[in-house]
């Protein structure tokens, strides 16, 4: 087989597994500002406490900055990154933090992500979970939740794809034809 072909199907075929674990990953927005969260946001970054880890080959403190790195970038088209910090670490200096908590089942609600009831041992293994909050202090301002396949030894493309997902459902953000009542015709 000529090189060419064989780089092209080399190509071909990692292209299908990253899509394949991308095509796993799930996410809902349960609460999210009806505003534009930028709007009120102003930061370039912003902290991020990571709760659970559901990897047994993997520290939390990898999984943290795993979760950190695969959130930051452009989120709802808007340049943000994020930094790991220890949870209960405090809001950032404009009251703002975001609250990630990982299971291998099951998830939390946004108002007592903010609040600090989480569970203490997370289970480890079986199906990847996530919920994910914007918090103001100990009030919440969106959250999200979302899910991917089985957990493995350690984060990887499917829970990279996952927190990327999470976070722009968490700032998700609304037009006014988003917000339109159902029964009325749409405007050109």
């Amino acid at each position: 087989m000529p090189r060419g072909r064989l780089l092209s199907a080399a190509a071909v075929g990692a292209l299908a597994l990253i899509v394949a674990g991308c095509q796993s990953v799930r996410t809902v927005s349960h609460s999210h500002s009806l505003n534009d969260v930028f709007g009120y946001v102003y930061t370039a970054s912003l902290p991020l406490e990571v709760v659970g880890n559901p990897y047994p080959g993997a520290a939390n403190d990898q999984v943290a900055a795993a979760a950190a790195h695969a959130m930051s970038g452009l989120v709802s088209r808007r340049r943000l990154d994020f930094v790991a910090v220890p949870p209960d670490a405090g809001a950032h200096a404009n009251g703002y933090r975001v609250v990630l908590f990982l299971s291998g089942g099951g998830i939390v609600a946004g108002e007592r992500l903010c609040a600090g009831r989480l569970p203490t041992d997370p289970a480890k293994g079986g199906s990847l979970h996530a919920s994910a909050a914007l918090c103001q202090g100990a009030k919440l301002v969106a959250w999200a939740e979302g899910w991917g396949g089985p957990v493995p030894a350690v984060p990887d493309a499917t829970f990279a794809a996952l927190m990327d997902r999470l976070i722009d459902a968490v700032f998700k953000r609304e037009t006014d034809r988003e917000n339109r009542n159902p029964t009325e015709w749409p405007e050109g």
